[in-house]
């Protein structure tokens, strides 16, 4: 637990250092709102871990929108966005209403680091999005490695 909070905390200042950095607007905003959730997530105050869930959520699904809408960005741009975003907000869809296939969604967070790769080697641009894009890898990264440690898959 304290290495998750070390981690998405990492990932919450670079997101919040690229956000002033690049001074983009909805991209900063979806930042800002995924860090949000990650700090009411934390903060374990009466129901503020589920509003911090449910924020950070909410963050993820603008950001979904952002990139299928956006008029200026390429099929490959919004193929790697979406292929970051959809597993993890499926992952805690199924995690949070305790539906069968979680499990299955876990193999699954390993898509968003291929589609990073994807989009680096195909040199798509991804400026404006560093911010929320490393929070989600964060993310993603703190459901991955407890099932490795633990199974000692590697």
């Amino acid at each position: 637990m304290k290495l998750d909070m070390f981690i998405l905390g990492i990932a919450s200042l670079w997101g919040l250092y690229w956000t002033i950095r690049n001074k983009h607007i909805l991209s900063g905003l979806v930042t800002l709102g995924l860090i949000g959730g990650i700090v009411l997530a934390f903060l374990n105050l009466h129901d503020s871990s589920f509003i911090g869930v449910s924020v950070f959520l909410i963050s993820a699904f603008i950001a979904l929108v952002y990139s299928l809408f956006h008029k200026q960005f390429s099929l490959s741009k919004r193929v790697v966005i979406i292929l970051i975003i959809v597993p993890i907000t499926l992952y805690w869809i199924f995690l949070l209403n305790h539906l069968q296939g979680a499990d299955f969604f876990w193999y699954g967070l390993f898509i968003p680091f291929i589609a990073l790769i994807y989009g680096i080697m195909q040199q798509v641009n991804l400026k404006n999005e560093w911010g929320f894009i490393i929070i989600l890898l964060a993310e993603s990264f703190t459901h991955i490695y407890p099932v490795i440690i633990d199974q000692r898959l590697f």
